[in-house]
């Protein structure tokens, strides 16, 4: 059983590797970076990852953990090989041996694992956020609709803050009052991709609201989509909108405290992309249970320009 299951995860990596470049084997460490790098551009994001802000020299560790991420979630949902869900958390902990073991591995044919590898060493970063992310696609694997807010936070504990804490380690800047508010930044920016991503996750079975903020607002998971209750359904966007703002403005105040500026610039246009995702959001009102908003070029100048000013 454990033969087939490696088998079948060393299938994975290598379908999902395949995507972005088929000769990806035997990649040195410069061509490793290159890949992740053109993993990360590939793939449409509302909030900047890595943007021309950060150093060269620094960006390239962020695009093999965004790389990362990407290759785990796509072990996550591996609908290519079609495999059912303890299928798939096994991959999971398949990929969580192999990062456990990483550090201790020399022969690397896969360019994720070895800019992963690099990144790690060079950086000194610890395991414990990479075995988070994957515990968040284990989470996600046995979904169910959070309970309260408190439900929502922990999902968020394991799905976004360890990004942060490792951009803030990659610079050198996790101090414990840097890491709390990059919690704070980091929740904030998860929980407004769960509501702009409505239309898309409701259909397939998935309501981030918590049950106990529909039943406040008596509304009911499985009329989300139908147009009954409008006024309440606006209402109650309106709740979540605004209570995920606090986190970004009481996350804003590590702007104050990092030391490099290209970085304080980055979290600046994260957390005013984020702002103005929120904004579009209020906007959008109940519209945003069928359409997904998405950020255009004269948003993206509102945020540059945000900035500088604030």
């Amino acid at each position: 059983m454990k033969n087939q299951v490696n088998g079948v995860f060393f299938k994975s990596l290598k379908n999902f590797c395949s995507l972005y470049d088929e000769n990806f084997e035997n990649y040195d460490i410069e061509k490793a970076y290159d890949f992740c790098k053109f993993v990360t551009k590939s793939h449409y994001e509302n909030f900047p990852v890595g943007s021309l802000l950060i150093p060269a020299y620094q960006r390239r560790f962020l695009f093999s953990i965004y790389a990362f991420s990407r290759l785990a979630d796509d072990i996550a949902d591996s609908i290519n090989l079609d495999l059912g869900i303890e299928e798939r958390r096994l991959l999971l902990e398949v990929l969580e041996s192999n990062i456990k073991s990483l550090l201790n591995t020399t022969m690397i044919n896969n360019p994720i694992f070895l800019a992963l590898k690099d990144t790690i060493e060079r950086k000194e970063l610890p395991l414990e956020p990479f075995l988070k992310l994957i515990t968040a696609f284990k989470m996600d694997l046995s979904f169910a609709q959070p309970k309260n807010w408190e439900d929502l936070e922990n999902y968020c504990k394991y799905s976004a803050n360890p990004v942060g804490e490792l951009v803030l380690r990659i610079f050198g800047e996790c101090s414990e009052r840097n890491h709390r508010l990059s919690d704070k930044v980091c929740t904030g920016l998860q929980l407004a991709n769960f509501w702009q991503d409505l239309s898309i996750d409701i259909p397939n079975g998935r309501i981030y609201i918590p049950e106990e903020i529909l039943s406040r607002f008596e509304l009911k998971s499985e009329k989300m989509l139908t147009q009954e209750d409008k006024e309440k359904k606006e209402i109650c966007l309106n709740y979540l909108i605004e209570r995920t703002k606090e986190y970004l403005l009481d996350g804003w105040q590590l702007i104050l405290y990092l030391q490099n500026k290209r970085l304080k610039l980055e979290l600046s246009a994260i957390i005013n992309a984020g702002l103005k995702i929120l904004e579009k959001e209020r906007r959008q009102g109940i519209h945003l249970f069928f359409k997904r908003p998405k950020l255009n070029f004269f948003d993206y100048l509102s945020v540059i320009f945000r900035m500088f000013v604030l």
